[in-house]
């Protein structure tokens, strides 16, 4: 731009910057598509992360009051049973994309086992017991489920900030500016070409006088 200021504006300058204009604005539309359909995206995840933490809400609720009546009737028996069960989860992480931008999601997994794959003896073990351990497996696998939705928000909310400033720069920064530095073109070349007639006219009525 610095060097459109320090030359003449030519027709070429003026040609140039009109198509820069348009090419800006069309991005700029689809910029603004992109935002919209990463807001549908968001706010689909909102409403789903809601359900799924009232869900949670309940399902520990559950849990816990079943794992106060298997306290009650088996004491340390279920601390025990708990060591036993326990395992080490490993947890896939894909990207996904959305619009273009990608976004990475935990995959869904199942927690919740049979009572073979949780590799305890169910000798002595009351179905209460059993039962606690299941309803807190399924708890961590949804809390699993519900930690994926929230990066997933984080990432697409990150990308609408962005877009956002990026489309706030454009209306108002870059159009404006490219708009006021083609009318001034605009103008110059006008003057310049009402000069140009005036000219030619003033030269036409001069050999006119000179009888050339």
């Amino acid at each position: 731009m610095a060097v459109l200021e320090k030359s003449a504006p030519t027709r070429e300058q003026f040609l140039a910057l009109r198509r820069r204009y348009e090419v800006i604005g069309k991005g700029l539309e689809l910029l603004k598509s992109k935002r919209e359909a990463l807001m549908k995206e968001f706010f689909s995840i909102v409403d789903e992360s809601i359900r799924m933490r009232d869900e949670l809400t309940a399902m520990l609720v559950a849990a816990y009051r079943c794992l106060e009546r298997s306290r009650a009737l088996n004491g340390a028996s279920v601390e025990s049973f708990a060591f036993g069960a326990a395992r080490h989860v490993s947890l896939n992480i894909k990207a996904k994309s959305v619009w273009g931008v990608f976004v990475p999601e935990i995959e869904d997994i199942k927690l919740a086992r049979t009572l073979d794959a949780m590799d305890v003896s169910p000798v002595g073990e009351s179905s209460g017991v059993i039962d606690t351990a299941r309803r807190f497996e399924a708890v961590s696998e949804l809390i699993v489920r519900i930690a994926s939705r929230e990066i997933r928000l984080t990432r697409i909310g990150e990308v609408i900030r962005a877009d956002s400033r990026k489309i706030n720069a454009i209306n108002e920064v870059i159009l404006p500016s490219i708009k006021s530095r083609v009318k001034y073109i605009e103008r110059v070349l006008e003057e310049r070409e009402r000069e140009e007639i005036f000219r030619l006219k003033r030269n036409k009525a001069g050999k006119q006088a000179t009888g050339c």
